[in-house]
């Protein structure tokens, strides 16, 4: 039963809980150290901002009537935006102390650890290989337990103005051994029928479980691979999925669970970690009896394992079953048709007009 103790979430911080929380940080036990020089550029742009402006401002409000005053004031408009976003910035940085010191105190108490920023995590989910820049940020993990690694996920696309940089949360639970790789794209996420996630795979790999399991999710599975995941989605798993108090796409990969979501994952709030427990208990507890009979009755008994399974193991999955195949989104394919009509469209018109001529 996983259980975490959320009382570090909700306690006032102490001076010297700060003060150690923060030194360890200077150590690097969080990540990389962020460097000093940054915060203190910021507080000198700062106070030297305040200082030679506030006079000003204060001259100009008393003095409306004079109009050189009014032309200062006008003058000082973009200055007090830059001043604007510099307290909004200053009060995201003091949030965000808050936030990762309550975090370090949490995974203390859990046997977590929390990293500020990692970069590259080496997992094989479907977002880990999306764009570049990669990392996840504002995590807890652990090296042991059913729940590895919780927390932000961001990576880079694009370049110039195209350049978007994409947030997700995630979650990443282990199982007791290698699995078919199946996705649950959850409806409830998706807009237009379009899929939020990053990747399209074939529509041959969809697989129907019946109803109310379908109208909360479209189950992808390698083709040949339906009935293994009726095998790994019971009953019984799917009514714990569906009685999740919260909606993921859900992935199982390899030896790993993971859920994705855009939406806010608040790990300063209690409530989140009892939405984990529900998760742990609830879905990984139906769900790892069932993974631990499963076999592949494609496997031949020569075949052996990644390396990583170790030489000579026998591999748990069939090559044809490790990996979805990837398609064309359907997002793309009405741009492309859009494109294409639009193009017709123009042609036609140009047509008609050197014929009228």
């Amino acid at each position: 039963m996983v259980r975490f103790d959320t009382a570090p979430l909700v306690s006032p911080l102490t001076p010297q809980e700060i003060k150690t929380l923060k030194q360890r940080r200077r150590r690097g036990d969080f990540g990389s150290p962020a460097s000093p020089w940054v915060k203190v550029g910021g507080v000198i742009v700062f106070v030297l901002m305040f200082g030679t402006t506030a006079p000003k401002i204060w001259e100009a409000l008393v003095n409306m009537d004079s109009h050189e005053n009014l032309m200062w004031l006008l003058w000082l408009l973009p200055i007090l935006v830059i001043f604007a976003v510099l307290l909004l910035g200053l009060w995201a940085y003091l949030r965000q102390r808050r936030f990762w010191l309550l975090l370090a105190r949490f995974a203390d108490a859990n046997g977590m650890r929390l990293g500020i920023r990692s970069a590259e995590p080496q997992y094989p989910g479907l977002l880990f290989n999306e764009g570049r820049s990669r990392a996840s940020t504002l995590h807890l993990f652990s090296p042991t337990g059913v729940l590895a690694d919780v927390g932000g996920y961001e990576y880079v696309t694009g370049s110039g103005r195209n350049r978007t940089t994409h947030h997700w949360r995630f979650a990443a639970f282990r199982l007791p051994h290698p699995v078919p790789h199946l996705l649950l794209d959850a409806k409830a996420n998706n807009m237009w029928k379009l899929t939020n996630l990053p990747k399209a795979f074939a529509s041959s790999q969809r697989i129907s479980l019946g109803e109310p399991f379908d109208s909360h999710y479209q189950l992808y599975a390698p083709e040949g691979y339906g009935r293994d995941a009726f095998q790994l989605l019971p009953p019984n798993v799917m009514e714990a999925l569906l009685n999740a108090p919260a909606v993921y796409d859900i992935e199982m990969v390899d030896d790993w669970l993971f859920c994705y979501t855009q939406s806010q994952q608040d790990l300063t709030n209690p409530a989140t970690w009892r939405l984990l427990e529900t998760i742990a208990n609830g879905v990984l507890g139906s769900l790892t009896p069932v993974v631990n009979r499963y076999s592949d009755s494609r496997l031949p008994g020569q075949e052996t394992a990644p390396a990583a399974y170790g030489p000579g193991t026998p591999a748990p999955v069939a090559p044809l079953g490790r990996r979805l195949r990837s398609g064309a989104s359907l997002g793309v394919i009405l741009l492309v048709i859009g494109l294409i009509g639009l193009i017709g469209f123009f042609l036609f018109v140009q047509m008609t007009y050197m014929l009228a001529r």
